[in-house]
């Protein structure tokens, strides 16, 4: 039976205004900025909020604590925290697809270093607990940490009963990462040692095979 070409013809309409407005909120969610749509996910559920064993067994290791969006999609804050010295090393702030977030962010993935659940007030403590150690060396978070911090919205690190420590045997511990240049190695023991003088603090180098 052939088709009536009025009811196709609407049919093309709807699709082209389907796209059309498809476009349109493209165009509206790329021009608002990634800070203001980490404040305005605030008041959805947690999906995943943990802290990387690594962080107790090396000094170092990822926090996470993510959303998901009424969307399907997932915001995303992950910080490579430096309890030793360093604080917050680098910050992840995205928002992305369900199917991106599970192959690529979630800490339950294979091959993901091993992690526990921890409450979003003492992920919150421990990670603003790490800045707040480092700034005290008058050593910065990294830039993106000021967007990904505020995924945290109205969470109380005050409500968390968990203790954390900071630096290694009562003393800020640097050891370099692979990919800090021999410069940035050096303006980061200047500012240590200005801060907490010469013996205020420990050293290790590490080089391509271990430490040097």
């Amino acid at each position: 039976m052939p088709t009536d070409p009025r009811k196709r013809q609407k049919k093309l309409e709807r699709k082209a205004a389907d796209r059309k407005e498809k476009k349109h909120l493209i165009v509206r969610e790329s021009s608002v900025s990634l800070a203001t749509r980490f404040a305005l996910a605030t008041p959805f559920p947690i999906l995943h909020s943990c802290i990387d064993d690594s962080n107790w067994t090396n000094g170092i290791g990822q926090a996470t604590l993510s959303r998901v969006l009424p969307n399907g999609q997932i915001a995303l804050a992950l910080f490579l925290v430096d309890r030793y010295c360093l604080g917050v090393k680098s910050s992840i702030a995205v928002i992305v697809p369900k199917a991106t977030y599970d192959t690529r962010y979630s800490p339950t993935k294979p091959g993901s270093p091993k992690s526990r659940p921890y409450p979003p007030e003492a992920v919150r403590k421990y990670v603003e607990g790490a800045v707040a150690y480092a700034l005290d060396s008058g050593l910065l978070p990294d830039a993106d940490y000021e967007v990904a911090k505020l995924l945290f919205g109205d969470i109380d690190p005050t409500a968390s009963s968990e203790v954390f420590e900071y630096g290694k045997d009562g003393k800020p511990l640097y050891i370099n990462g692979p990919n800090e240049s021999m410069q940035r190695v050096r303006e980061i023991c200047a500012t240590l040692t200005r801060t907490r003088g010469s013996e205020g603090f420990h050293f290790g180098l590490m080089g391509p095979g271990g430490p040097l």
